[in-house]
């Protein structure tokens, strides 16, 4: 009687369940294992050399005049975008053009003692053809025409050497760029010729930027010039930026073995900062449309968990080339196959599996 009442529990608990519409969970799906599973896909897998560098601007420029002065006038503000040619700061000219006063009143002394010489020369060599003058003193004339001719080339000289001294104390852009730092104020000494300092402004031209990375001897050769590199940078890690290998030296640093490369990033709305660190991704290689999977579905060196059908089948592979998140499917699978990527570690061969999120 007893043995009656249990069975028809078991029963009514069957009818209700099945009046609910579910199915009944057998004691294997009980025990499945949720896991986390990915169809083989075809793709693109590049491999990449990875290295930190520093960012500097494609061009760099100290504003300094040749000649010493007290500053005048300095035309920009820090932060300031400049043409190629725009003045930028001026020295103090007045001494300089009280020097070109001077050495053009020289010039005119010497024109005209140079034209004097020469009439007297023309003079002498008329005189001698005629036996009027005997040869010493033709030369003498002679002589005096070469001093006035060099008197004059030196007093150009010095004209031409004040007129540069003037227009060196006028500061201009040598490029396009941005006015990054100002050193001096106006009413300041500089004298270049003492070196050391940086000048009266920083200029740099920020429109592309180069990374500069040192290189290990191992990897050197695996780099070409025209590489594509991914780059990103400490102050703006929202946002990759494309970029290529610019240039590599051919011999490595006394005391660090490494190579030096360069990688050209473009940077039109200047949103990266020179002086900051930078991680860059140079790509090496890339195979097209090969087999993948991601590194977390390889178990060992060559073992992949694929779902067969609610259970888990430990399948042997071939694994080619690698990436920093994926690996190459060379043999054992076929594109569309599901493998489990999450969970499937210390499972055993015919376990029950679940996929997460698919329906029962």
């Amino acid at each position: 009687m007893k043995k009656v009442t249990i069975l028809a529990l078991v029963a009514s608990l069957l009818a209700a369940a099945c009046g609910n519409g579910q199915k009944p969970e057998t004691n294997q799906e009980k025990l499945a294992v949720n896991v986390v599973a990915e169809p083989v896909k075809r793709g693109v897998l590049t491999r990449v050399l990875k290295y930190t560098g520093t960012v500097m601007p494609w061009k760099q420029a100290g504003i300094i005049p040749d000649v010493a002065g007290r500053v005048d006038r300095i035309l920009v503000k820090e932060g300031e975008t400049v043409r190629r040619g725009q003045l930028l700061a001026e020295l103090d000219t007045t001494t300089l053009k009280l020097q070109q006063n001077q050495a053009a009143a020289a010039v005119a002394v010497a024109d005209a003692a140079l034209k004097d010489a020469r009439v007297n020369a023309e003079r002498m060599r008329k005189l001698h053809e005629r036996n009027a003058v005997s040869n010493m003193q033709l030369e003498k004339a002679e002589l005096a025409l070469e001093s006035a001719l060099t008197q004059k080339k030196s007093a150009d000289a010095n004209l031409d050497l004040v007129r540069h001294h003037l227009n060196s104390a006028r500061m201009s852009a040598p490029f396009d760029g941005i006015i990054t730092a100002r050193h001096l104020d106006e009413g300041d000494m500089i004298n270049p010729q003492m070196g050391g300092g940086p000048g009266v402004l920083t200029l740099m031209d920020l429109s592309r930027i180069k990374v500069r990375l040192d290189v290990a001897a191992e990897d050197i050769e695996r780099i070409s010039e025209g590489m594509p590199c991914r780059v990103s940078v400490s102050t703006y890690r929202q946002k990759e930026f494309a970029g290529s290998v610019y240039s590599k030296t051919l011999a490595a640093d006394v005391a660090s073995k490494t190579f030096q490369v360069e990688v050209r990033v473009d940077n039109p709305d200047l949103a990266i900062k020179a002086g900051v660190f930078a991680d860059v991704a140079i790509e090496i290689e890339k195979d097209e449309n090969v087999l993948m999977l991601p590194l977390s579905a390889l178990i060992g060196e060559d073992r992949v968990v694929v779902y067969d059908n609610g259970h888990a089948r430990l399948t042997r592979i071939e694994v080619g080339p690698k990436n920093e998140t994926h690996f190459e499917v060379v043999n054992g699978l076929e594109e569309g196959v599901a493998v489990v990527v999450e969970g499937n570690y210390d499972l055993i061969d015919g376990a029950p599996i679940r996929i997460e999120g698919e329906q029962q």
